[in-house]
């Protein structure tokens, strides 16, 4: 089947949301698991939390800060939505994330008791995102693909990318693929996706295997 090459794919947005939903659901069962003693945390393991979650955090504020510079803007110019439920969702999430950044570091440094309360935060993360993702993918994705053109979400998706940390976004976010988008999105990245891909990998997986123990 020939790739539409006239209409916003919407893919790499709906896996960046996906692996928003999953980690602060992971993390926050994972940080519980630490709290109560379920799970052990030696400093390499912590470190290695401790890192995710900080470029978790990156990525998440640089997710919105790209819909609220140039999405919108974009979308307003339609008349078709009002984003301003959708900015002031933002804003109630930056304090948030700078919270579970305070407590990451603490984490790190060994204080035993925020990891309760970093659970508890990401908890809330996981919980505001899922409602705000919902709310965006239902209004906002219906008028992205009937009011813009290839040519303006190219445009978006390039902002996207710059300034990301593409080897930690490419892993986690394929990561996210059903097999019938695997194949598309590999097909559509070519070459060069495989192989960035490849490399990003290793030290992604070095990573989780830190993170999950096995």
């Amino acid at each position: 089947m020939p790739i539409d090459t006239t209409t916003p794919d919407l893919l790499g947005m709906r896996l960046a949301h996906r692996a928003m939903i999953s980690d602060t659901a992971r993390f926050a069962d994972l940080l519980r698991d630490i709290a109560t003693g379920t799970t052990d945390c030696p400093p390499a393991r912590a470190d290695a939390i401790g890192d995710y979650l900080h470029l978790l955090c990156d990525s998440i504020h640089h997710h919105h800060t790209i819909e609220d510079q140039v999405l919108w803007p974009l979308l307003r110019g339609t008349g078709a939505v009002d984003v301003r439920d959708l900015e002031d969702d933002h804003a109630q999430l930056d304090p948030l994330l700078d919270a579970i950044r305070v407590r990451t570091r603490a984490f790190v440094r060994g204080a035993t008791e925020s990891a309760a309360q970093l659970a508890d935060h990401l908890s809330q993360l996981h919980a505001m995102l899922a409602e705000h993702i919902a709310d965006e993918e239902n209004t906002v994705f219906p008028v992205i693909t009937r009011h813009l053109d290839a040519a303006q979400w190219s445009r978006v998706e390039a902002a996207a990318r710059d300034g990301a940390k593409m080897s930690f976004e490419l892993p986690r976010m394929f990561g996210m693929c059903t097999p019938e988008e695997w194949e598309r999105a590999t097909a559509e990245g070519g070459f060069l996706l495989k192989v960035l891909l490849r490399v990003f990998g290793r030290g992604f997986r070095k990573r989780e295997r830190l993170i999950t123990g096995r």
